[in-house]
């Protein structure tokens, strides 16, 4: 049976390992961050398992390689360890995230997280850390224009300065906050801001001010939903003005009042307590003793029993009061003591001055002893909240200067964009300016060039005429010689040679055949040389197209590529008329022009005809060619289309990028 009983225990605690590893690994299937920080948030697990959960965020999240996703992941983990309220974590993970902002430059998420810091120091206790952090943030929200969250750093910063007793600068910081979040009407936060205005008169002894702003905060405290102690606090609050102006009657309504809500004790055990031992105190001042002593001992356990230290300390002086008042010192002094230790330990030195000041007054042999404790204490105490207010001026000051030169930077980053813009743009005219006049000047050249080549051309055209022209007399008049003159002369040899030939002798017979064999073939060969003469006398229109192959050649010399001239012969140039003859010559000028700047062709087919009503031009390339519907047209394609349209012609370019250009022109045949 024992055994059995050994066994069903082992079984047990597999199937609790087994049960926790499922929820750790198999319930987690995509071993994901994100739901294992899901866990380490839920409640209702062992503060154990969550927190294996959340280290094992953590180090997973140090294997990601994207910035942004790791600073994400760090700063959710940092939050989780905050509430888990395990330090060692929260700082790592809060410094990683912090690091990771700094670098992405991501403000949002280390405005973020110096709001934590500050968060985490302020429950630590380490006010001056605290409102560090808080400012940090603040000021990061600020150049975010997130005035929600700036007014919420303003109120934690004022606070602490409260804390600290830094009333003064409290008061600035809570104003700060309320001009911020009144236009949002954030009821619970502008709550907040009036009832730590209350408190700071309170402190300051301004009581009717003091006064006010706790009635302004109960005012916001209506309009605040789901929350149950903001009404009681409101009225212990108020209680203890009243108190401190020694009006301990009304002082004493207010604390019945907030004691009316039955269930405080369960939302809010402290400020019950705080409730039950201002009461008792203020009825201990008149001399009301009904239920006083059985309030300040309830009050007493129920702070023991939630580890309420400071409130442990002041109930402790107050039951020393009470024995006082009752003539029993040693209890008295026990109490007091004790108070006096507990204000010690958590180093609350308002408790520990008013533990000194009492058992001075309990205590008559140390009487001296005690006072000059508390005099030193309250030195000393002067010293250091002078020192926080200068530290809290010199992190406003900070601040102050920070946001000044943020300013100025701002500003003269404007001015450097404005002059730089302006520089910028008058460059940009300077050169268009300039660049339009260098356009001007090259368009003017141009047309004086292309001016100054008509007139060359025109030159050549008349040249050449003139030259064929003293060709074909010349031709002509030796043409006429010849057939005049020596093939006259000739002739005549030859029939005196045939009357010669009249005669017998044998000899003489063959001599004269053979000269006159001979005088007929020079007659021939004369004959021959005078009508080919004469042809070429005629045909006045290789002029035209030698000036063309002319052309040709010596471009193709120049640039280096090989030409092909194909022109009709049927076509007779001298009765064509010489403005088509010039303009058509200067579309081949200008197209040739551009294929040497342009084509890198290595072939140009140029090809000349007619037929009864049109002289056809075609010139084709094989070089890199250009897109016929992209391409901006240059002066070169311009002044061949105005030539073409000058003699009411048709051109047509056809190209392709790498397939060479193809130009056909057609113009009317128009004669002279």
């Amino acid at each position: 049976m024992s055994n059995l009983k050994l066994g069903i225990v082992c079984l047990l605690i597999i199937s609790s390992f087994i049960s926790f590893a499922q929820v750790s690994d198999d319930e987690i299937k995509n071993d994901s961050i994100l739901k294992w920080i899901e866990y380490a948030r839920n409640n209702d697990l062992e503060v154990q398992k969550r927190t294996y959960f959340i280290d094992k965020a953590y180090s997973t999240a140090l294997k990601e390689k994207n910035d942004s996703l790791k600073n994400n992941y760090f700063l959710k983990i940092a939050y989780t360890y905050y509430w888990l309220k395990d330090s060692i974590g929260f700082r790592k993970s809060n410094a990683k995230s912090i690091n990771l902002s700094i670098k992405l430059r991501d403000s949002v998420k280390l405005a973020a997280n110096y709001w934590d810091l500050g968060n985490f120091y302020d429950l630590k206790g380490v006010k001056d850390s605290a409102y560090y952090s808080y400012s940090k943030a603040e000021k990061l929200y600020s150049s975010l224009k997130k005035s929600y969250y700036q007014g919420l750093m303003f109120l934690n910063m004022a606070i602490i300065q409260s804390d600290l007793r830094d009333y003064t600068g409290s008061e600035v910081t809570t104003i700060k906050a309320i001009e911020l979040l009144k236009p949002l009407e954030k009821d619970r936060q502008l709550y907040k801001c009036y009832n730590n205005l209350g408190i700071i008169y309170n402190e300051l002894q301004e009581y009717d001010k003091a006064l006010f702003y706790h009635g302004k905060a109960l005012e916001y405290q209506k309009e605040v939903k789901g929350d149950h102690v903001l009404r009681e606090n409101s009225l212990n609050n108020i209680g203890v003005v009243y108190k401190n102006n020694n009006e301990h009657k009304k002082a004493i309504e207010y604390y019945q009042k907030g004691l009316k809500n039955k269930d405080l004790r369960s939302y809010d055990a402290e400020l019950y307590s705080m409730l039950l031992d201002n009461l008792a105190y203020s009825k201990l001042k008149i001399n009301d003793s009904v239920g006083v002593k059985e309030l300040l001992y309830e009050s007493l356990e129920l702070r023991d029993s939630i580890g309420f230290i400071s409130g442990q300390a002041v109930s402790n002086l107050h039951l020393a009061e009470f024995h006082a008042v009752y003539k029993d010192t040693v209890t008295a002094l026990q109490f007091a003591e004790e108070g006096k230790r507990i204000a010690g330990k958590s180093k609350n030195h308002r408790d520990l001055l008013a533990s000194l000041l009492l058992l001075s007054k309990l205590d008559k042999d140390k009487s001296n002893l005690y006072l000059k404790q508390y005099i030193y204490l309250s030195e000393e105490l002067l010293k250091e909240e002078r020192a926080i207010r200068n530290k809290f001026t010199r992190i406003r000051f900070e601040t102050d200067e920070f946001i000044e030169e943020n300013e100025l930077l701002t500003v003269q980053k404007k001015r450097i964009l404005i002059i730089g813009s302006t520089l910028l743009l008058l460059s940009i005219l300077l050169y268009i300016i300039r660049d339009q006049r260098v356009k001007n000047v090259r368009l003017r050249l141009e047309k004086e060039q292309q001016k100054a080549n008509e007139e060359i051309y025109n030159l050549m055209l008349v040249q050449q005429n003139k030259l064929n022209e003293g060709k074909r007399k010349e031709k002509k008049r030796i043409s006429e010689e010849l057939h005049d003159g020596v093939l006259g002369n000739l002739y005549g040899i030859k029939m005196n040679l045939a009357v010669l030939n009249q005669q017998n002798s044998t000899e003489a017979i063959s001599k004269r055949e053979q000269f006159i064999e001979n005088l007929s073939e020079v007659i021939d060969e004369i004959r021959n040389v005078s009508h080919e003469l004469h042809a070429n006398a005629i045909d006045a229109d290789v002029g035209y197209i030698q000036l063309v192959e002319n052309l040709l050649l010596e471009k193709s010399e120049i640039h280096g590529y090989d030409y092909e001239l194909f022109a009709n012969t049927d076509t007779n140039w001298s009765e064509i008329r010489g403005d088509i003859k010039m303009n058509i010559y200067r579309i081949l000028q200008e197209a040739v022009q551009n294929i040497n700047k342009y084509a890198k062709a290595k072939n140009i087919r140029v090809s000349l005809a007619s037929d009864t009503d049109f002289i056809h031009l075609t010139i084709i390339d094989d070089g890199v060619g250009f897109n016929t519907n992209t391409q901006k047209e240059g002066i070169g394609i311009k002044n061949i289309k105005s030539r073409t349209e000058r003699l009411r012609g048709t051109v047509e370019f056809i190209s392709e990028l790498k397939k060479g250009t193809s130009i056909i022109i057609k113009i009317p045949y128009q004669r002279i």
